[in-house]
């Protein structure tokens, strides 16, 4: 049956306080089979690691061509095992999305490679400073790290009617003075900067892989 599993906590090495591995209950799981997908699925080349319900993973996938959903697991069974997690910018969002970057710094992913850490708005405006330096800390434990503003248009869309950011996206030519274009005419901004980025780097993580043909 397709499944994943948790790790056993590892033994051989100490792992430093300020690296603690999450306690098991904290820990996604890790897919030891591909993740399921519908048959006619296209194959990811980014998988959307969902730090918690409701962290955006849906959205991104509709607009992230190359993006697919991990179902809330380490993806190692696939060819590209390249992850970007991804959460809310508040601090349940911030904090779970902390313990999986803590858990990929452990090493106890199953071999998947952490592309960085996407933090969706969850709100208009500039965030609480308390969420920002919060935000930073998980960051850098992420090692790169992207943000998606906010985008009340979203609210009112279905996924399937959202425009798509592919690898030769170009935007629509914006007009002067006009109000930006709703995103199911054009993927807002901070998304597709955010796609271009990743995709390439999951480009680079690929052509470095180990043990390449």
């Amino acid at each position: 049956m397709t499944s994943a599993h948790k790790l056993p906590h590892p033994t051989s090495k100490a792992v430093p306080g300020w690296l603690a591995v999450p306690a098991e209950g904290d820990r996604a799981p890790v897919w030891d089979t591909p993740v399921p997908r519908p048959a006619d699925s296209r194959t990811p080349v980014i998988w959307l690691l969902g730090a918690h319900g409701g962290a955006g993973v849906s959205t991104l996938e509709s607009m992230w061509a190359p993006a697919a959903d991990s179902q809330r697991g380490w993806p190692s069974a696939e060819k590209a095992p390249f992850v970007v997690v991804v959460a809310r910018m508040h601090t349940v969002g911030l904090n779970a999305a902390h313990r999986l970057c803590l858990q990929h710094q452990a090493g106890e992913v199953g071999g998947c490679s952490l592309l960085g850490l996407v933090t969706v708005a969850a709100a208009p405006g500039k965030p609480d400073l308390t969420l920002s330096r919060r935000r930073e800390l998980v960051a850098a434990a992420a090692g790169t790290s992207w943000h998606i503003d906010w985008v009340p248009e979203l609210l009112a869309c279905e996924p399937t009617e959202l425009a798509q950011w592919t690898p030769d996206y170009t935007p629509p030519p914006a007009k002067r003075f006009a109000r930006p274009l709703a995103p199911t005419d054009a993927v807002p901004g901070s998304v597709a900067a955010a796609a271009a980025e990743i995709f390439a780097a999951a480009g680079e993580q690929w052509r470095n892989r180990p043990g390449k043909p």
